[in-house]
């Protein structure tokens, strides 16, 4: 039995320690450090550790093509402390330390839509920005994220689409991005596309601190944040799917594959996926020089754990074109067209069926 007044602060003491680390769930008995591989841990899981002495959280993420454990980009680490005094018991303290890449935007002196975007530490790359002639900073407005085909480039994309003649009509932000150019452009999408993979280029933290320069100079509807790409840049838009859905509300893909082996999102997102029938890059049913997975496996991974129906609704039926969809959690749809007479080019009524898609699916 307690005695005394000491002993009953002691026990509080060692009990509040106890409750704080293990309110932090753990996957092993094993220590983790920032860095370290996490390949058998669930994607989203955070645990504890220490840096230079300090209670920190670390969640695993997939970073660079391997899942690895990082520093949560918010840490709440909770301490308790005791008073000397004989009147005071224990008294509870909550810190929060923003951890955030630094980087720049910087607009271009010579052509008004570009910008050079810098991640401290890495090479500086640049995008398109365009902003709807009827933006207005009362009215949150959409976020497109996009991203061109291997060996191209932003310019292409934008000639290819014709995106830029919806913009001002649709209201909506516009950055197109350039892949990091090592030989020739590409992403990197998961186990594709090379160089981009062999030089271990972080495009989905580039991608989302983009989101966060513009977020933070534009209002941005963080509920209507989209990526759209091509080829390679579709199977970019994919890979943000698995791994930046707490940001990225829905993806549209044209000719491109899941290459993320890991994807497992924390939140649904909507996909719109075009592919021609008859493309030979990009197959339909998987394989070809990138050894891509079959188009509906794609379409359908992302969203597997989030109750989507069964069996794909119909849908009414276009001539020459096969499409279905799936209803998922949260509003989200899975939807996925097949042109039975086109190839792995990107032709101006995908652009209209993209945004159409789109705006009919924000995050709810």
């Amino acid at each position: 039995m307690l005695t005394n007044i000491w002993e009953v602060k002691k026990l509080f003491i060692a009990l509040s320690a106890v409750l704080v680390w293990t309110a932090i769930p753990a996957v092993s008995a094993h220590a983790v450090s920032v860095g370290q591989s996490c390949a058998k841990t669930t994607l989203g899981t955070r645990v504890s550790a220490r840096i230079n002495k300090k209670p920190v959280i670390v969640v695993c993420r997939n970073k660079a093509g391997r899942k690895q454990w990082i520093r949560a980009a918010v840490q709440t680490i909770t301490t308790t402390t005791t008073s000397t005094s004989t009147t005071s018991t224990t008294s509870t303290t909550s810190t929060t330390t923003p951890v955030t890449a630094a980087f720049t935007d910087e607009a271009s002196q010579n052509e008004p839509t570009l910008r050079t975007f810098t991640v401290t530490g890495k090479e500086p790359r640049t995008y398109y920005l365009n902003v709807s002639a009827n933006y207005s900073k009362e009215t949150p407005a959409p976020l497109i994220l996009a991203f061109h085909s291997r060996t191209t480039n932003a310019k292409e994309l934008l000639r290819s689409t014709s995106i830029l003649e919806f913009v001002n009509d649709m209201g909506f932000v516009l950055a197109t991005i350039n892949g990091a150019v090592h030989e020739f452009s590409s992403w990197n999408a998961g186990t594709c596309c090379t160089p981009a993979t062999d030089f271990k280029e972080d495009d989905v933290e580039l991608s989302s601190l983009i989101i966060d320069s513009l977020s933070s100079t534009y209002s941005i509807d963080p509920n209507r944040i989209w990526a759209i790409g091509h080829s390679n840049g579709g199977m970019m838009a994919y890979r943000l799917a698995c791994d930046l859905s707490d940001k990225i509300s829905g993806v549209a893909i044209v000719g491109g594959a899941l290459m993320d082996d890991s994807c497992t999102p924390e939140k649904p997102v909507s996909i719109m996926h075009i592919h021609g029938d008859l493309d030979e890059t990009i197959p339909f049913t998987g394989g070809g020089k990138f050894d891509v997975p079959d188009i509906q496996t794609s379409v359908i991974k992302p969203n597997a754990n989030f109750s989507c129906d069964i069996a794909p609704n119909e849908i009414m039926p276009i001539v020459g074109v096969n499409q279905v969809a799936w209803n998922c959690e949260q509003g989200a749809q899975t939807k996925l067209m097949n042109y039975l007479e086109n190839g792995h080019e990107w032709h101006l009524e995908y652009t209209k069926a993209i945004l159409r898609f789109l705006f009919a699916h924000p995050r709810k």
